[in-house]
């Protein structure tokens, strides 16, 4: 029974070390020369096998068991002879590919030298066991022959290990791969279809060999040096203080985009191209591109865009900051996809930390925008009557707000910030914000006018800046305010120059109807009082040239007439005197069209006036 159990297993190993050699065809060559421990192995396996087909041995019991004992030995043998030509293939192989391949079947090679050298080894003890049992004695030949083949077997069986080991054939391999994979991850081609296919290939055969822990570090190590190369930004090392920040802003925004959008778009697809067919986890190309950004830069980048939204608060940095903002929103969408898991949660939270300094930053400034206008009324008003540096300033500043590149990013700060308090964000905060802040503006306009003691001026200065808001009709903040406050202004505009020109030349008209005088001396009374006030007036600014054009005419038609049928009656007077002559030429006084002339250079800016020498007398 003993018997008949041990035949069936020796049978059931025959038949799996066939299946084994089976799987290795393809890699199974003729052995030429082995070592002297194969020859001798070779030697007694060939001479017992001879023995076992002569006469003598036909009729012995064992002869079935030692024929076959002696195939699985065989088996190993050639096996080994196997690891050897592919060993000496490896030293002679220059193509990554047919090196990886090389690679590939040496460790099948040695995998199946290893479980042929078991299955040898309990066949061999199982039939030296077995013989014994059935009377074979200790010193048969035979036997010390098998007993022989153990200690060789024993010996052979510690291939695959010695393989492994320091300065081992597989050991080097695989170090030369290790060696291949940072050369080509240093190659700013590395994308190349080749250096993709040899890139996988080796991280591949690594993988299978438990080695990938070390290929993810020499990948991750090699990637990042690449990056921090192409990042060396000098803004980024430097101390900067924060009065210089502002002017590296637009440099910032550009390498933000730059690095989300190209540098580590890319990273993060050559990742998940390397790594997406190994490790027994899916988040092997997760954690290499998290090692990889987080280590190469991006975190700098988001720590120097906390310190812009950090800097001094103010009017101008508003603008700034919507560029900021706007840059992290243009970047948001590749930001979500790309810096997720463990490794990138430092990048999520500074990231967070610096969109929420953005937005506090905006609003901060914003909401304080009325407030910083009202800081200014103590202020002068122009002593020209222009429109104030604040007015045009604070305009302009309304329209880029409400232009199409910064409004969606203003309303999408406000939405978030009124978010965050649970309040909900319609369009109507934002315009009444700008109603205060116009509001803000007028209130300062009335003080100024206030107080400018020359009524005159003042009523210039008002025309001047209702003018002003006439013009902003096709800006942003004119269409936000809308028709019926332009036309209001308008109104203003006209309303303030008829007082003007009442004020002033009223007045100056007036003179022409005092009959307490003579003519002569009523003439000289308004020339002298329209020298003062051209001395006075001329400097005085209308920054709107159709508005100066339409206040002249208006001072023309107010003035020249008037003084045109006066001076026609000062001239029949003196006909009827038959003294026209003499005073024509000894007293001085304005031609009508000289009059109208140098009303018509009146408000001209002071380089106009330099080249304009006509004084309006006649001769």
């Amino acid at each position: 029974m003993a018997e008949t159990k041990s035949l069936e297993r020796l049978k059931a190993m025959r038949s799996l070390l066939k299946s084994e050699m089976e799987k290795t065809k393809t890699s199974s060559l003729v052995l030429e020369k082995t070592g002297s421990k194969l020859e001798e192995i070779n030697t007694k396996l060939l001479s017992l096998e001879a023995d076992v087909k002569v006469e003598r041995w036909r009729s012995s019991p064992f002869s079935d068991h030692i024929r076959y004992t002696i195939a699985p030995v065989s088996a190993a043998l050639r096996v080994f002879a196997t690891v050897q030509e592919l060993e000496r293939d490896l030293m002679s192989c220059n193509d990554v590919l047919g090196y990886v391949s090389d690679v590939k079947r040496l460790g099948e090679a040695l995998k199946l030298l290893t479980s042929s050298c078991v299955l040898a080894l309990n066949w061999l003890e199982d039939t030296i066991k077995f013989l014994i049992e059935n009377g074979m004695p200790e010193d048969h030949p035979c036997g010390l022959r098998f007993k022989t083949s153990l200690e060789l077997l024993r010996e052979l069986q510690m291939t695959e290990a010695r393989a492994y080991l320091r300065g081992g054939s597989l050991y080097t391999a695989l170090e030369n791969l290790e060696t291949e994979l940072e050369m080509i991850l240093e190659e700013e081609e590395v994308l190349s279809e080749s250096n993709l296919r040899d890139l996988k290939a080796i991280i591949k055969r690594l993988d299978a060999h438990t080695m990938l822990t070390n290929c993810v570090h020499v990948y991750i190590k090699n990637r990042t040096r690449v990056i921090q190369k192409r990042f060396e930004i000098d803004y980024l090392e430097r101390t900067i203080t924060e009065a210089d920040i502002v002017s590296y802003i637009d440099q910032w925004r550009v390498d933000m985009e730059l690095a989300v959008k190209e540098v580590y778009e890319f990273e993060s697809n050559l990742c998940y191209e390397v790594f997406k067919d190994v490790g027994e986890e899916h988040d092997v190309p997760l954690h290499c591109f998290g090692a990889i950004a987080s280590n190469s830069g991006i975190l700098q980048l988001l720590r120097f865009g906390s310190r812009i939204s950090k800097c001094k608060k103010g009017p101008p940095k508003l603008l700034k900051l919507l560029e900021c903002f706007s840059t992290m929103d243009n970047v948001r969408t590749e930001f979500n996809r790309l810096f997720i898991g463990e490794e990138c949660s430092e990048i999520r939270r500074e990231t967070r930390a610096l969109v929420s300094n953005l937005v506090k930053g905006v609003c901060e400034i914003f909401w304080e925008l009325p407030c910083q206008v009202e800081l200014q009324r103590p202020n002068c008003p122009p002593l020209d009557s222009g429109v104030p540096k604040l007015v045009s300033v604070v305009t302009e500043y309304c329209n880029k707000l409400l232009g199409d590149k910064n409004k969606p990013v203003l309303s999408k700060i406000l939405e978030i910030d009124l978010g965050w308090k649970n309040e909900k964000y319609q369009e109507e905060i934002l315009t009444g914000h700008m109603y205060n802040i116009l509001r803000e503006i007028a209130l300062n306009l009335d003080a100024w006018s206030s107080s400018n003691k020359e009524t005159a001026l003042s009523y210039i200065f008002m025309m001047n800046n209702h003018s002003h808001f006439c013009g902003l009709r096709e800006t942003p903040l004119g269409l936000m305010m809308g028709e019926s406050w332009l036309n209001a202004h308008e109104q203003y505009r006209d309303y303030y120059a008829a007082l003007y020109v009442k004020e002033s030349w009223g007045k100056l008209l007036s003179l022409l109807n005092n009959k307490a005088q003579t003519v002569k001396r009523t003439l000289q009374a308004f020339a002298k009082g329209f020298d003062e006030i051209y001395r006075k007036q001329s400097h005085w600014v209308v920054e709107d040239e159709k508005v100066r054009w339409k206040i002249c005419e208006a001072m023309v038609r107010t003035v020249v007439p008037k003084y045109k049928s006066y001076l026609q009656s000062y001239i029949m007077l003196l006909v009827e005197e038959d003294d026209y002559k003499s005073h024509g030429k000894d007293m001085n006084y304005y031609t009508p069209k000289g009059l109208e002339m140098k009303m018509r250079t009146m408000f001209q800016s002071k380089e106009e006036r330099e080249f304009s020498h006509f004084d309006g007398y006649k001769d």
